[in-house]
């Protein structure tokens, strides 16, 4: 969903610049809960305040969680089907190709040198060669830029 909520954030109804897309993908991804409900969030309280940012809440929720309870009720327990196994897969392989589509969109606007790509690949390419944990990467990153702007504002001063 988050390749959607870009589009028609940013594209379609123009509540939100490129670049406030991305402060919205970088906030919401590092509070708990799902980043899709937490992008509604965002957006609704940028547009309407509080009101906005609860009506859009539930409005990502609720239509999620009826969703969820009529196909419990009406298929029970898909464990065994091949159909729906396959169905999940499918959507997997489909979510991957959107992700990195829209990290593709977005990367165009915000790395503007070809080092922050670079950058990029390599950590992509980190996770999936080493099966490392996004957290830990996340971690280093932060640590990392915490002591390049620390050395870089020491050779400032002097």
């Amino acid at each position: 969903m988050i390749p959607l909520v870009i589009e028609l954030a940013t594209e379609k109804r123009n509540w939100l610049s490129k670049e406030e897309m991305i402060e919205c993908l970088t906030v919401c991804q590092s509070l708990p809960g799902g980043i899709i409900v937490n992008m509604a969030s965002f957006i609704g309280r940028r547009l309407l305040g509080t009101k906005g940012m609860i009506i859009s809440a539930f409005g990502v929720v609720a239509p999620t969680a009826v969703l969820a309870v009529v196909v419990g009720l009406f298929l029970g327990n898909l464990g065994d089907n091949a159909f729906a196994l396959g169905a999940v897969q499918g959507a997997k392989a489909a979510a991957v190709g959107l992700v990195l589509a829209t990290f593709i969109k977005l990367g165009r606007d915000s790395f503007k040198s070809p080092v922050y790509w670079v950058i990029a690949i390599a950590v992509i390419s980190f996770i999936i060669l080493f099966h490392i944990s996004a957290i830990w990467v996340i971690i280093a990153g932060g640590l990392a830029g915490w002591i390049i702007h620390m050395l870089f504002r020491k050779s400032i001063r002097n």
